[in-house]
């Protein structure tokens, strides 16, 4: 694709494009060939997912198995100062898409203009150190730059893997965009001919990577026709700095088309008719039995892999509502309502049996996860439910229908987000009908997405339906520990760490002892068995107290057309790994025989 641009002299040499020590990429399976366009279908302009799974390209990333750092734009690091500085080396040579250099002063420019300006950055990036505490970055030369924190950092290389890929910005081009560089007035105009308020309106949309086109990356393909067309399209960056075993420079594919299509329903009967290359997004895992029946007609297979993030209830125990705290906070309660659920038979009858019972609490493939955690209150056990119910003082009234211990009518509103969950409310009337079997009445409702999550987030949900990390989620710890708003297990607690204290609750005893834990556990730098076991000790934790009620680990689905090469057997569907980044797309192939119905605009 790009030998007639170096022909032309419109592009170096492939040896000119390629830093001094490309990463080398062993591929899946073979050497793969260059060519064709990957099929991809969406429902939203951000589909080309750019900017995330198959834009993947963090200065630290994950190792195939999903488990380890091992280096990418930093070739190697140094930890000192026992974890308080973390020193990244960069790759000498590296380039951007238009054939700028990429150096230091790049991630400088992230670090002084972006995150120290309040108009682009009202809130510090705290996530780059979940434990608290500021850093600060420098840089002694052009290849390598320093992070230095105010206490040791024993999961900075972690976060980098799951979040370094959101603080990279080319300097060359955007500085032309910010306000320390450009005069304000001349930002204004040129936001105003935009349509646009502000100068940092302007900025954020020329950094946006799905929709500006003229954006320099480093991703392997770069978006060249963006939305609001409905036929998006990506291409090979001629500047990639990566090479195969045999020294060729990758992506093999060269060009991602991805169609946005009208909504999910659509979306996954083209891709039942062979109209995807390689998707995990959005294909309906209830429909495994039509994939399985239209596979051979439609060239593909179908993997059918566990997905680490689990479906589960999440019960307030900073609850607004003083009648109900006291039940939400009582481990019988809680537990209750987990030995009610009938998970055998709602796999069944929900899932068509691609699913398994959870708890919730981490999963097999989670650094810190023991198979001990996986059995507590999963049984489907109504007699104990009912036990632990009048232990915990709601006795059954008329209609066998439970009362307060106030003696009120029990009656609670279940809330979800379906998108999320992946269900609709077939499965939690099913969980409310369980509920109903024992006594307790819930209503079930659903609200839009960004009402949902801001009503758990300001704690007016006791019961909210959503997901939790099963995986890596030391690096986001919000999951399990209260340090955020989002801590949906107990908000209020979440927001007054978060805050400092200057609004929310402080938490009790109870949660103060699992943010200590953490804290603990961040700062731990020389002793991996050590953080281990720390780790372990706060899901042992939250298995002996149920703080939230599982409901199941899925089975994702992945289509992978017969011409697509180099995908491995399974994928580990999780955002943490941003999959199927972590595989590095940028070896996947298409077989030469067949580039024929690729849906380029």
């Amino acid at each position: 694709m790009l030998a007639a641009r170096v022909a032309a002299g419109d592009l170096p040499p492939v040896h000119e494009r390629l830093p001094d020590s490309p990463q080398v990429v062993e591929p899946v399976a073979e050497v793969g060939v260059y060519g064709g366009t990957w099929r991809r279908l969406g429902v939203s302009p951000s589909d080309s997912l750019l900017g995330s799974r198959l834009g993947y390209e963090p200065l630290v990333r994950w190792d195939r198995t999903g488990r380890h750092p091992v280096p990418s734009l930093a070739k190697s690091w140094e930890v000192r100062d026992d974890g308080r500085t973390c020193v990244l080396h960069l790759r000498p040579g590296l380039k951007w898409s238009d054939g700028h250099p990429f150096t230091a002063e790049d991630l400088m420019f992230w670090f002084e203009d972006v995150v120290g300006n309040k108009d682009l950055t009202p809130v510090f990036p705290s996530y780059l150190s979940p434990a608290g505490g500021r850093f600060t970055v420098s840089s002694d030369d052009p290849y390598s730059v320093s992070f230095h924190f105010e206490k040791p950092n024993g999961i900075f290389l972690e976060t980098l893997c799951y979040r370094g890929h959101s603080i990279l910005f080319p300097k060359h081009y955007l500085k032309q965009f910010h306000i320390h560089y450009q005069s304000k007035e001349s930002l204004e105009k040129e936001a105003d001919k935009e349509g646009l308020d502000l100068w940092s309106q302007l900025f954020w949309q020329r950094a946006n990577i799905h929709d500006n086109t003229e954006r320099p990356t480093l991703r392997a393909w770069k978006i060249v026709v963006a939305p609001p067309a409905t036929r998006l399209l990506v291409e090979r960056n001629p500047y990639y700095w990566k090479v195969d075993t045999a020294g060729n420079q990758l992506p093999y594919i060269d060009r991602i088309g991805t169609i946005i299509l009208q909504n999910k329903e659509v979306l996954n009967l083209k891709a039942m008719t062979g109209g995807v290359d390689m998707q995990a997004r959005y294909i309906d895992s209830s429909k495994f039995t039509l994939f399985m029946r239209n596979r051979q007609k439609g060239k593909y297979r179908v993997l059918a892999d566990p997905n680490p993030t689990a479906t589960v209830i999440y019960l307030n125990n900073s609850s607004k509502d003083p009648d109900m705290r006291p039940v939400l906070c009582d481990v019988r309660f809680r537990r209750a309502l987990s030995v009610a659920i009938n998970r055998p038979e709602l796999i069944e009858l929900i899932y068509s049996g691609l699913a398994v019972p959870s708890n919730g609490v981490s999963s097999e493939f989670d650094p810190y996860y023991l198979p001990e955690f996986a059995k507590p209150n999963t049984q489907y056990d109504p007699d104990l439910a009912n036990r632990l119910l009048d232990e915990a003082g709601l006795k059954k009234g008329r209609g066998g229908i439970r009362r307060m211990p106030d003696g009120k009518p029990f009656l609670q509103i279940l809330n979800y987000y379906p998108a999320e969950t992946g269900t609709g409310p077939e499965l939690w009337q099913l969980v409310a009908e369980y509920w109903r079997e024992v006594g307790l009445r819930f209503v079930v409702k659903s609200d839009a997405r960004t009402l949902s999550a801001m009503q758990a987030r300001n704690g007016n949900t006791n019961f909210w339906a959503y997901a939790i990390a099963g995986i890596h989620w030391a690096v986001d710890p919000g999951w399990y520990v209260p340090t955020r708003d989002g801590t949906y297990f107990a908000p209020a607690y979440g927001r007054w760490v978060a805050r400092e204290g200057r609004s929310g609750e402080e938490p009790t005893a109870e949660f103060a002892h699992l943010l200590g834990i953490y804290r603990e556990m961040s700062h731990t730098t020389n002793n991996e068995s050590h953080k281990r076991q720390l780790g372990q000790s706060i899901l042992r934790q939250w298995v002996e107290q149920c703080y939230m009620v599982g409901i199941v680990y899925k089975r994702d689905l992945t289509i992978v057309s017969d011409r697509m090469g180099n995908f491995p057997s399974s994928m580990i569907h999780d955002y943490r790994l941003m999959a199927p980044g972590y595989l590095h797309p940028e070896q996947f192939f298409l077989r030469a025989d067949n580039h024929a119905g690729e849906n380029t605009p």
